[in-house]
Order: structure tokens, then sequence, then C-alpha cells
């Protein structure tokens, strides 16, 4: 048995031993509801049966799909038979799921929960390899933007060199300088930062070739008017004066070349193209699960999400059906769909819920009032779709203890989501009806996940106003160094003047 396995027995024992003293020491207070994840464990399982890696269609702006065939290459390397299970860390917040998972598959080998920027979990079960220490050295080595996949490399090349002494020295190096203060640098960098770089570039291309033509010949003048020069005699000045002229040819070309220069050299030094290691998702990829969701909508008007915790028992369940068939009967009535599915910011919509439910609505091809209600958060929002409801009503002036829930609601872990949509029923048969479809208009569009990492060109729009900048700044610097090169002088005819006198 690995480490990791020891102490995730101890937890267990120790979280049963707890929970059968809050048991005990709140009796007289009803228990809060629970998630079962019994059946996420086994859709897993299923999932891994077919393929040992499994890649959830929920974060396709953050880790598509497509990505799958680079984790399983990842996972062939460490040696040992490998199951990955890459998943949104709300939904994978019980701490035993990777060894539900492995009960329920059958098979042996290393068990890895990676969510949308780490290998969040890793559980070894008939093989001996160093699965803690591995992860502690992908958490620490690798730097906080660089991505599951690179972090799994990372993990991968710890197991695979198979000394587990060797890898608990590097786990202990690497979370000693991580403490001493030495993160890894950044991968990548963020629009604001392309931002500076565009202004940076801007102001150098205007005021670089300015302080050129500028600075030159009034330094130049400021060194032949200081005292010593006035010895020179008529050959020396006959020269000077080439040399002058000479200067006033060459300067405008030192000019420009500085220009080329620094257009020509910022895009190089400056070659960051994305601000995220995010591959650009597919068209597939970002349609999985509204696929998914709608195929399951169209048999059942209820849709559990099976990679979340189911939040709904059995009874509350069943009512739910009932009613909503129910009010699918009453007059002016229709279809109620609910999405039982976590909505995520990573997600095709963008975690708009709205967007999400339009896009189901277009999957299906159904009229009826759309329940979006996400396990993890326990969020619940409704839009109306078709039918002849005041569909302002639903949207806006929902009770907050449905749409958001209460103190209660938020102390359960299933956030009591059965009684709040049995709720939401009620206020479904007490809506009023219209003449016509009563809706608020289409969403607003989402941000495109094809393009969103992408960083604006370096000769973008903050470029443009700091070639200005750059001028402003070749005049201040110019006026700097006059203004101190005319106190030098000053100080200089001063002394000169005494040492005549003397």
């Amino acid at each position: 048995m690995t480490r990791h396995a020891r102490r995730a027995r101890t937890a267990r024992m120790l979280f049963a031993l707890c929970t059968l003293a809050a048991l005990f020491a709140t009796a007289t207070t009803p228990a809060r509801a629970a998630t079962d994840t019994s059946a996420q464990a086994a859709h897993l399982a299923d999932r891994l049966r077919t393929n040992p890696v499994y890649v959830t269609d929920q974060f396709p702006r953050e880790v598509p799909q497509s990505t799958a065939p680079a984790f399983a290459e990842v996972a062939e390397r460490t040696g040992v038979p490998t199951y990955v299970i890459v998943l949104p860390a709300l939904s994978a917040t019980d701490p035993g799921l990777l060894d539900a998972v492995h009960k329920r598959l059958g098979r042996d080998g290393l068990y890895v929960l990676i969510d949308e920027s780490q290998v969040a979990d890793a559980v070894a079960h008939g093989v001996d390899v160093p699965a803690d220490d591995a992860g502690t050295v992908a958490l620490y080595e690798v730097p906080y933007d660089a991505g599951p996949l690179r972090r799994f490399e990372r993990f991968a090349e710890v197991i695979a060199q198979g000394d587990e002494k060797a890898a608990a020295e590097r786990a202990e190096a690497a979370r000693a300088r991580y403490d001493d203060g030495e993160e890894p640098a950044a991968l990548y960098i963020g629009p604001s930062d392309r931002s500076d770089q565009s202004s940076l570039t801007g102001v150098l291309l205007t005021g670089v070739p300015l302080l050129i033509l500028l600075l030159v010949p009034y330094v130049r003048r400021w060194w032949h008017r200081l005292p010593r020069a006035a010895a020179t005699t008529g050959a020396a000045s006959r020269k000077e004066v080439k040399a002058s002229r000479a200067l006033r040819r060459t300067l405008p070309v030192l000019a420009l070349a500085s220009a080329v220069a620094i257009a020509v050299g910022a895009p190089l030094v400056f070659d960051e193209t994305r601000s995220s290691w995010s591959p650009r998702p597919r068209a597939i990829d970002l349609n999985a699960r509204l696929d998914r969701v709608a195929e399951g909508l169209a048999q059942d008007p209820v849709y559990e999400d099976p990679e979340s915790p189911r939040v709904l028992g059995s009874g509350r369940s069943a009512r739910l059906r009932d009613r909503i068939r129910a009010f699918e009967r009453s007059q002016d009535g229709g279809p109620v769909f609910v999405s039982l599915v976590p909505q995520l910011t990573e997600d095709e919509s963008g975690g708009d819920e709205e967007a999400f439910a339009a896009a189901v609505h277009d999957k299906l091809g159904e009229d009826g009032v759309y329940v979006v209600a996400d396990p993890a958060s326990g969020y619940i929002d409704v839009f109306n779709h078709g039918l002849r409801l005041d569909g302002y009503s639903l949207l806006y002036d929902l009770p907050e203890s449905i749409t958001y829930g209460d103190d209660q609601a938020d102390e359960a872990e299933d956030h009591l989501l059965g009684e709040r949509l049995d709720a939401l029923m009620t206020i479904l048969d007490k809506t009023p009806r219209t003449d016509e479809p009563n809706a608020p208009g289409d969403p607003y569009p989402v941000t495109d996940p094809v393009t969103e990492d992408e960083l604006p060109p370096l000769f973008g729009p903050d470029f443009w106003p700091a070639l200005f900048m750059g001028v402003l700044a070749a005049g201040l610097v110019f006026g700097l160094v006059a203004g101190l090169l005319g106190i030098v002088r000053r100080v200089l005819r001063g002394r000169g003047q005494t040492a005549g006198s003397a």
C-alpha cells in the first residue's frame, strides 16, 4: 500500500469518526442533505473501461476533448497502467473519488485526477510508484500558468524514474525553493502586458530617432563652446566644419536605422502570441456537451450531469418529473427542461447560463421553459423559449431563495436543489399567461472561445497613441539634458574666470 493510500484510509477513518460524533452532537437538528457520488464514479469507470484516458467536455476553452491523445501519450511514459480523468475541480470534490472509480473499474494501476490547472489527486492501486511526491514536484516545479498537460508531463517524468527516495528528495527540494520565494517564472503574458509592450514599442520608435536628431548636434555644439574651444586654430576650425557637414548627412541615416531596428526587433523580442497554454477548441469540442445535454433532454425532461455528484434523490427526482408533466398538461402550460449541469467560465458558453439555455434550445428544437440548475454553485436560472408565459417575471422576479438559495441551502452539500426546484414549479404554475410568447430576447454574445486567448497585435490600438508619447518623451529628455549641460557649462565658465583672475 502506498503512502497516499495509507493516508487516504486514515483520513476516511477520521472522517467516519467525526461524522458519528457530529450525528450524536446534533441529534436534535436536521441532517444536512448530501450528494451521491456513486453514480458519478460508475459513469467515470465506464468511460475508463473504453479508454484509459477520459477528458471531460465541460471546459473546452481550457482543456478541449481533442487533447485526450496528448494526455494518453504522456500517460504511457509512466511505465505502469495509468488511468487519467480530466474533470472540473468543482465536479471532483469527493476525496475518495479515485478509490471509488478503481473499485468500480476493478483494474489495478495508477489513477490520476486532473482539473483545469493541475494534477489534483493520484492514487496507486497494485503498483508501487511515488504518486504523492510526483504530484508535489509537478505542483512546485512547473509555472502556475503552464497548464495541466505540462504539469502531468512533469508528474509522469517522476513516476517513470521509479526511485522513491529520489522522488521524495526532489519533492522536498521543490517545496523548499517555492517556500523561499523561488517560484517558477510565468510562461505567458496577459493583455495588459501586451498593452505595455505596444506602448513601449511606440515610444521607442519615435523617441529614439528624435533624440538622435536633437541630442547629438546639441551635445557637439555644447562641447565646442566650452572655454578651451576658444584656443582652436584656423585649420582645426576647418576640420570642425567638415565634421559638422558629415554629421548632418549621417544623423538622418542613423535615426532612420534606429527606427527600422526597433520596428523589426520589437516583434522578435515581444514574440508572444497567446495568453494561455490552451489549444484552440474545435467545433466538435464546443458542441460536445450541448449535444449530450440536448440528447438527454429529448429522452427525459430532467438531465442530471453524470460527471457530477447527484443532487436529486430518487424521491425528489420522481416528484419533479410528475410536476413537469402536470405543468405541461395545464392550461397554456408546456414542456419544462431542467439541466443540472455545472456552469463554468471555461465551458462553451463562457459560464453564461442564458447562452447555455439558448444553445440547448436550438439543439433540441423544442419550445418550453429551460431551467439551468448548477449542482456545483447551487444557482438556478429560468428562461422561457416560446411559451405564452411572462418570461420577464421568470428571469427577473424569482425569489432569491430559489435563484441563489438561503443560508440553509448554502450549508447543504446538494444546495437543497430538489426543494428549490419543487418551489420553482409552484411559481411556474402561478406565472401569468400572455397572449404571445414573452421573453427578454437573445442572450448577449459570449467571448469567442477560439480567439479569446490570442494576444492583441504588437502594432495594435495601444501602439499608435504611444508614437505621440514618444515625441513628448524625447522632448522631455532633451530638455533635461540641455538644462544639465547648461549648468555644467556655467560651472566650468565660472571656474575659468576664477583661474584667469588669479
